[in-house]
């Protein structure tokens, strides 16, 4: 870490000897005093201005260099991934370009954005839902209408879910037609390249003692 508490290993008190003398007090108490010191600076540098930094916590960010398209149209298919920035206890599940697992439970934002591409004049709609461990969450679909040929259109999407360690998470995209991508694109002067889908994962608290039931 660049900015990190040096975590101070448990103190090794002598053991009492047969006759108690008062070398052997201070002794013990000079060990606690330097253990306790050490702990008290950790917390006072936690709770102290900027202590956030100190703290770490589940992270992910991951995008798509490439199009994403919908060969069958009305047809769920999910939202893929072929880079990875970020994954602290958050990545893709192995063999998987579109399952996001975390290993810590706990609340999470995910926030999601992606740039539409329409190739042709007409109008068209997509939806795009979330999915968690293959069942997909009631009230989470959003839509998106884009019409006209070579045309573009960004979205966005942020929500707080729980998540229990070891489970995934993926968005589920469709497209009333074939003409309909998630679009990327190589850096052409003056821009970088253009990421098709990015997705960005932050723990933001530990889980509830009764956990939400979806709707």
């Amino acid at each position: 870490m660049q900015f990190g508490l040096r975590v101070p290993p448990a103190p090794r008190l002598p053991s009492a000897g047969d006759v108690y003398t008062r070398l052997d007090q201070e002794q013990l108490t000079n060990i606690l005093r330097l253990y306790f010191n050490q702990l008290s600076g950790n917390v006072q540098s936690i709770a102290g201005a900027n202590g956030g930094q100190y703290i770490e916590c589940p992270n992910g960010l991951f995008f798509n260099t490439a199009d994403q398209t919908f060969p069958v149209a009305n047809t769920d298919y999910p939202v893929e991934y072929n880079q990875t920035y970020l994954d602290n206890a958050v990545a893709l599940q192995s063999g998987s370009t579109s399952r996001i697992e975390v290993s810590v439970g706990g609340i999470y934002n995910f926030q999601y954005s992606a740039q539409l591409e329409s190739t042709n004049s007409s109008s068209k709609n997509f939806f795009l839902w979330i999915r968690r461990d293959g069942v997909d969450i009631g009230y989470s679909t959003r839509a998106y209408s884009i019409s006209g040929s070579s045309t573009y259109r960004s979205l966005a999407y942020s929500f707080n879910i729980d998540m229990q360690a070891g489970q995934y998470l993926e968005l589920v995209a469709a497209a009333s037609d074939t003409s309909l991508e998630i679009a990327a694109d190589t850096a052409t002067s003056p821009h970088p390249g253009i990421p098709s889908s990015v997705m960005t994962v932050n723990y933001i608290s530990p889980l509830p003692d009764v956990l939400p039931t979806p709707p």
